[in-house]
């Protein structure tokens, strides 16, 4: 959390409680973001995730495509068969 921000939260938390008590808080909150900071979403990583799902679902409506259609073609061939 860049400093500005900390000092706001500071400043706001000072309003309902004393100076050490919002103090300790506002460092807490700070070493928070702080680790926390990789996890934040990027357009990059949006665009990879989308990307990604596309492929999955692509694969997938592949597979249960090519299933529907050998399940049709071998009951069409059963029928053919059981009606010579």
């Amino acid at each position: 959390m860049a400093h500005a921000a900390t000092l706001k939260v500071f400043e706001t938390l000072r309003q309902e409680f004393d100076e050490k008590k919002a103090t300790k808080i506002a460092e807490a909150l700070e070493l928070s973001a702080e680790s926390s900071e990789d996890k934040f979403v990027t357009k990059e990583f949006l665009k990879a995730e989308l990307a990604e799902a596309k492929t999955e679902i692509i694969k997938w409506m592949f597979i249960f495509w090519a299933g529907h259609t050998l399940t049709v073609v071998g009951i069409v061939i059963a029928i053919i068969k059981y009606l010579k």
